[in-house]
């Protein structure tokens, strides 16, 4: 049987209860990164939803870069059936966000109604991503849960979110912002590699 079909069988949408949440760890990078392979490809697929980077391309980069982030954010989850990664989450703080993009907040352009005392302390989810053949089945959903509850533990009430919709709409992720609740804030511009990005940013309280 293909692994990617036993995959499917194995996680039901009445089954997705069952599966396990927890902190990411070094013995998960392998797993993130099969998740991640899985939707970020050279081949971006705007139903399935993707991530913007080639995790095929430079392994030990993503393995790197994943290292780095277990060690330094709390807000880095896996969900498992066993010992298999299914999906993950990774978000930051807002100090550790804009330690890496600096100018975040003045880059964007936001909404005339946007409430701006919602930047004061707050956390991005920059990153969720399910294996491409288990979309669907709420196992998205459960990993949002735990990070928000982590999330309001730490005190904090804002959250923001960013989808691309420029050079190609990320409808699956807009899906899931719709399905969350979350508000439009305002809209930035990014490079990446040699192309600008339009990215939706989104807002909710938490």
């Amino acid at each position: 049987m293909n692994i990617n079909k036993a995959y499917v069988q194995a996680v039901k949408p009445d089954k997705v209860e069952d599966l396990e949440v927890s902190r990411a760890t070094i013995e998960d990078i392998e797993g993130i990164l099969a998740v991640a392979s899985s939707v970020g490809t050279n081949s971006k697929d705007h139903r399935k939803g993707f991530l913007m980077d080639n995790y095929l391309k430079d392994k030990e980069k993503y393995v790197e870069k994943f290292k780095k982030d277990i060690k330094n954010s709390k807000l880095f989850y896996v969900i498992k059936r066993g010992e298999k990664v299914l999906g993950f989450l990774l978000a930051y703080t807002r100090e550790q966000w804009l330690d890496m993009e600096p100018n975040w907040i003045f880059s964007t352009m936001w909404k005339g109604d946007f409430d701006k005392k919602s930047l004061k302390n707050f956390v991005i989810l920059e990153k969720i991503a399910v294996r491409s053949n288990l979309t669907g089945l709420g196992i998205g959903s459960k990993l949002y849960k735990r990070f928000k509850e982590d999330s309001r533990a730490m005190g904090i009430r804002d959250m923001f979110s960013e989808t691309i919709i420029s050079p190609k709409p990320n409808f699956a992720s807009m899906e899931f912002a719709l399905k969350q609740q979350y508000n439009l804030a305002g809209i930035r511009y990014e490079k990446f590699e040699s192309k600008v990005l339009t990215d939706i940013v989104y807002h909710r309280k938490l």
